[in-house]
């Protein structure tokens, strides 16, 4: 089967490329199925995360929306891609009109955000509802978000969800009780709440100025957050590290994870970080992380963008040695059902089910 993965800038360091890149190195390692990466854009001709020498990669060239779906449209002719995955529903503007130049193409979108985030484009929604007609299965990242997919929009494809997957290590068993860590990472973008973060900082750090809050990532929000750790007079406790190829090594160095997105597609880092037994914090926003956190058990889910209340927990955690080491403990309790073996077999039974 030729599968081809139609993802935005593979260049880029964010959530969505490495997702495209574990689905695409997963799949590369069966034999029935030929694996091409499409970029819309990539202006280095790279992947920031590495692909299996077993996956194709390919960019389109052309600069205007019209000639890319020509583009589009006669690679996948020309490829003879049975089915096309859309890694961001947003690319359905491009798979959508190709597809009717190359009808034998079957679509899978891939809902990378969720039904309440429209992404910033009046056009969000429309291009939902056109997928879900016209899709041979609309893929969602949680079940909160299928369900509300499924009550609220006009669902005429089949749909389900396939939660991303986590490399789950069972036998790293290491928790540094002694680090004074907290740690937070993804895109500065707004929906990313990293605003919302430097806020409970503040009342974090009144209380433990000894402890320090590191940050990993950049975007369009990054210099704003900078702005306000100044205002806040923070540049003692919070720093800002940048993209980082191996995140998981600032996991294992810290004592807990935090999260303060306004919206998530799904909350891989919290995963990642509870492979690394770290416990997990996060505001209780529609869809994610109550999917992802026992409360109480591995971490705390806190009533959403209640700044107070976020800073009480992690002061909780803070203060109480023998309770962040129950929370590491338990923090892979649940891990299974992210493991890369679900992720993978969930895929190849679809892709087998609409061939």
């Amino acid at each position: 089967m030729n599968v081809c993965i139609f993802n935005g800038d593979m260049s880029r360091g964010g959530g969505t490329e490495r997702i495209t890149q574990i689905l695409a190195n997963a799949l590369s390692d069966y034999c029935e199925f030929c694996i091409t990466v499409l970029n819309l854009n990539n202006a280095t001709g790279t992947s920031y995360y590495p692909l299996s020498d077993n996956v194709n990669i390919h960019i389109l060239k052309s600069k205007t929306l019209f000639w890319k779906i020509i583009e589009l449209a006669s690679f996948l002719r020309e490829k003879k891609i049975d089915v096309i995955i859309d890694v961001d529903i947003m690319l359905g503007m491009y798979s959508l009109p190709a597809l009717v130049l190359s009808p034998k193409t079957k679509l899978v979108s891939w809902e990378m955000f969720n039904l309440r985030n429209d992404i910033g484009s009046k056009r969000t929604n429309l291009i939902r509802e056109i997928c879900l007609k016209k899709s041979a299965y609309y893929i969602n990242q949680t079940k909160g978000d299928m369900e509300a997919f499924i009550n609220e929009m006009p669902v005429k494809c089949p749909i389900t969800y396939i939660y991303n997957p986590c490399e789950i290590d069972y036998s790293y068993t290491d928790y540094d009780i002694n680090s004074k860590t907290i740690v937070t990472a993804g895109h500065f973008f707004y929906t990313k709440g990293y605003d919302l973060a430097i806020e409970v900082a503040r009342y974090v750090f009144e209380k433990h100025s000894d402890w320090k809050w590191e940050f990993y990532g950049d975007g369009n929000k990054l210099e704003e957050c900078k702005a306000l750790v100044k205002e806040y007079g923070l540049e003692e406790n919070v720093f800002f590290c940048g993209r980082t190829k191996n995140i998981m090594a600032a996991y294992k160095k810290a004592a807990m994870y935090v999260m303060t997105s306004r919206t998530e597609g799904f909350g891989l880092v919290l995963t990642e970080a509870k492979s690394c037994n770290l416990p997990t914090l996060a505001y209780d926003i529609d869809f994610g992380p109550r999917e992802i956190i026992d409360d109480g058990v591995s971490g705390y889910l806190v009533k959403a963008f209640d700044s107070n209340k976020m800073a009480d927990k992690i002061c909780t955690l803070i203060e109480n040695e023998e309770l962040r080491k129950q929370f590491s403990v338990r923090s892979k309790d649940n891990c299974g059902i992210f493991s890369r073996e679900q992720f993978t077999s969930r895929w190849i039974e679809l892709l087998n089910e609409i061939s």
